[in-house]
């Protein structure tokens, strides 16, 4: 995707925020000046916004006397709290009910819900709906119940769509941002490698032993695994250049297997439990090595104390596809970042980039496959990829695994 586009999105991203809050506003302002039950906007403070004529009614006061008064003579303040606690965890409030007197007659205002938002100049408004519950007139009949609660459903569920495409904005300024910062230091990055591996070319003429070449094959690998971790974030945005043959998933992850004994700790242990009759699958082996280092390197950081890591590799005759899981026993992840750990840049480690699971997502995806994740604080985490295998690409001879 080019700047041009991005940008492009990014502007009719904006439109459409804006188009909805529109929407939004309108819609608020309808509750507030048609709806039987009392309506009112508050401030932070509790200083009344706005309020409808139910409300007017209800205390016998007008709007002019009202706008900018605090509402405390009607709702105390620790009730208002209360309120607005509750309708922050998205609760209709019916447990809450305020005697008011009134001279003449006694209100009970009860039936409570609304919406706590912030503004773009950061200040908090609060919308407030009820009724009051001891007047017979209050109760609404069944058409009109039926408008007010077909308005409220709109009402939320044009503040979904406003908070889907504000998330989506925030992500493609993301991406834009991921492809600013890696062009400007790609070739940086390139050039030590390039000389990286001439180094490596003229030790492999120079030395003939096995242990030696191995160890220089596995240096190359990675080098060409970086070189094309750059060229995928270049890419970030778009469908990258793949190169897909026909492999078994068990054999891709014993090419793992020189990388893993440099860097594994003493007190970590994996334990491989691999379906020795796997099929073959059209893959790009070189973006699933990455995938799974990616999974692995995650086990480990989580694992600092020691701990097992078992990788399982298993076919699945229903969905026709290859399952592969990465469990760890390490300290898990808290549910709030479980819906955020696919996110470009997010990331709990000081020194992690917050890039490779999103890489890893869009190598699954890449392969038309998907990737969950499970966690318990203080268990552990499984990470569990399904990689489909298309009928028209599949071989028919089965493959043993290693």
């Amino acid at each position: 995707m080019s700047l041009e586009k991005i940008v492009h999105k990014e502007n009719k991203a904006k439109k459409k925020v804006l188009e909805l809050e529109y929407d939004q506003q309108n819609y608020i302002k309808y509750l507030l000046d048609y709806s039987p039950d009392f309506q009112i906007t508050l401030d932070g403070e509790g200083k009344i916004r706005r309020v409808n004529k139910a409300f007017e009614e209800i205390t016998g006061k007008k709007k002019e006397e009202l706008i900018g008064s605090f509402i405390y003579e009607f709702i105390p303040e620790e009730i208002l709290k209360k309120l607005k606690a509750e309708i922050i965890q998205e609760k209709r409030v019916k447990d809450i009910k305020i005697k008011v007197n009134r001279p003449g007659r006694e209100l009970l205002l009860g039936d409570f819900s609304g919406m706590v938002f912030t503004t773009k100049e950061r200040e908090t408004i609060i919308y407030l709906s009820g009724r009051d519950m001891a007047t017979e007139r209050r109760i609404l009949s069944p058409n009109l119940m039926k408008l007010n609660e077909n308005l409220e459903k709109k009402v939320m569920k044009k503040t979904k769509e406003l908070k889907k495409v504000q998330y989506q904005l925030i992500q493609t300024e993301k991406l834009s941002l991921i492809g600013e910062l890696v062009t400007s230091v790609a070739h940086e990055v390139k050039n030590p490698l390039a000389i990286i591996n001439l180094i490596v070319q003229h030790l492999e003429n120079k030395y003939a032993d096995h242990y030696t070449i191995e160890k220089l094959k596995a240096i190359q690998r990675n080098i060409n695994r970086i070189d094309k971790t750059i060229y995928g974030l270049l890419n970030f945005s778009r469908p990258s250049r793949s190169n897909f043959d026909y492999y078994n998933i068990n054999e891709i992850l014993e090419k793992l297997e020189p990388i893993l004994r440099h860097f594994l700790p003493e007190n970590i242990k994996i334990i491989k439990k691999y379906d020795a009759k796997l099929p073959q699958g059209w893959f790009d082996s070189d973006y699933l090595e990455q995938a799974f280092l990616n999974l692995i390197y995650n086990a480990l950081r989580a694992m600092k104390d020691g701990g097992k890591l078992y990788i399982t590799t298993s076919f699945d005759s229903t969905r026709k596809g290859i399952i592969m899981k990465f469990e760890d026993t390490g300290v898990g992840i808290p549910e709030e970042n479980l819906k955020k750990i696919f996110n470009p840049f997010f990331s709990t480690h000081k020194e992690g980039t917050g890039l490779g699971l999103s890489i890893c997502q869009n190598i699954v995806k890449e392969h038309k496959g998907t990737i969950s994740v499970e966690s318990k604080l203080g268990k552990g985490t499984i990470f569990t990829i399904f990689l489909p295998l298309e009928k028209r690409k599949e071989k028919k001879r089965m493959v043993d695994g290693i």
